[in-house]
């Protein structure tokens, strides 16, 4: 269930346990834009409802949580709210600096060093003139207005030299306006658009962000129960990442098959943080659908087996595992997510115990998309 989605177009089908799937049907209904705590300060393509999870939470029992899809860690900020102990793994090194922020409970020393540097950075950059160096220039130029990159260039450099336990709370908030002072569309449309901004609105945006999050972590800080540990956030394949603990649950939403290319989505990110330029090896992106839909579905459903597989060998027994997931859509009709997920699971020895899946509208591809919450539990 991604966020900001338009409302279902009929009742959900529910299959299964009545009362979990009906939790599941309610987890895909939710459609309101939402500012819980950490949750939306960053944008992050495809993200699992911030109440979705919190939804699917409550009705699961389980100390240790895993999401081998963390993107922006929406499910970890709610696992810690819940007070569980929290795991998060992907590919992407975006995903893990926006996580890793938003998960964050820092002292409210640190968040007052936080927002001095952040104060501080702002008033820099709108008096800077230096340009970033010509390699980053000419990765990016093309995207930005002079004196944005001038502001930009000195975000950085203070970033980089700031202290290293608020360096990641400046790190995210400096990728957050990245797109926003581009030239770019947005997040998930690379169509370019220039616009007039005048120069130290790049500052003003920032630190903004800056005081934004302040508070946001002020109060996710409050709201985690005390002794709550940080979450354990770190670069891996769910196909093959290996945990130090067995999992009661693991819950997740895993790319929809054709549907984002994100490596590209990230590019200006990973220019400016000086990201490898060697791209994750993605499940399902439209890059391999490209390339032939018959054989780009093949290994998205070899893919989907080797991570279900991967994460129920460490699901402790009678644990469950949550999967989130929208059917695919190409030129030539729409890829099936039900049954390859469903075979998927049970081939890795696991039991089907609920199932909702609703139709919602794709204004983007115009047509309709179905859209589906899994609950499995290992024997």
């Amino acid at each position: 269930m991604r966020t900001r989605h338009p409302a279902p177009v009929q009742e959900p089908i529910l299959l299964g346990d009545p009362e979990l799937a009906a939790v599941c049907a309610k987890a895909l209904m939710h459609e309101e834009v939402i500012e819980r705590f950490t949750h939306g300060l960053h944008t992050y393509p495809a993200g699992l409802h911030p109440l979705a999870a919190r939804d699917l939470l409550e009705a699961l029992d389980g100390e240790v949580l895993f999401d081998p899809f963390c993107g922006g860690g929406t499910v970890l900020i709610e696992g810690r709210l819940a007070g569980r102990r929290t795991y998060g793994r992907d590919v992407s090194p975006v995903a893990l600096l926006v996580a890793r922020a938003r998960t964050a409970t820092p002292s409210p020393e640190a968040v007052t060093a936080f927002r001095s540097a952040g104060r501080r950075m702002a008033a820099e950059a709108r008096s800077a003139t230096e340009s970033p160096s010509r390699t980053k220039l000419d990765a990016v130029h093309t995207w930005y207005s002079s004196h944005t990159l001038t502001e930009l260039e000195s975000l950085r450099k203070a970033m980089v030299r700031s202290p290293n336990d608020v360096q990641p709370l400046l790190a995210m908030c400096f990728s957050s306006i990245l797109v926003k002072v581009s030239w770019r569309r947005s997040d998930t449309s690379p169509q370019r658009v220039k616009h007039k901004r005048p120069p130290g609105t790049t500052a003003v945006l920032f630190h903004k962000k800056v005081r934004e999050l302040g508070r946001a972590l002020d109060a996710l800080r409050e709201a985690v129960p005390e002794g709550t540990p940080p979450s354990d956030i770190d670069r891996g394949d769910a196909r093959r990442v290996q945990l130090p603990e067995p999992v009661d649950l693991v819950l997740t939403s895993p790319p929809y098959p054709s549907t984002y290319d994100y490596v590209p989505l990230q590019q200006l990110r990973a220019v400016w943080f000086g990201f490898e330029a060697t791209a994750p090896e993605e499940i399902g992106s439209r890059r391999q659908f490209r390339q032939g839909v018959r054989w780009a579905r093949k290994r998205w459903v070899t893919d989907t087996e080797a991570w279900t597989q991967n994460v129920a060998d460490q699901l402790r027994p009678g644990g469950h595992l949550v999967v989130v997931i929208g059917d695919g859509l190409t030129p030539s009709g729409a890829i099936d997510t039900s049954a390859p997920t469903e075979d998927a699971a049970k081939k890795a020895g696991l039991i089907s115990v609920a199932r909702a899946s609703v139709e919602r509208e794709d204004h983007a591809r115009r047509a309709t998309r179905w859209e589906h919450c899994f609950l499995f539990r290992k024997p």
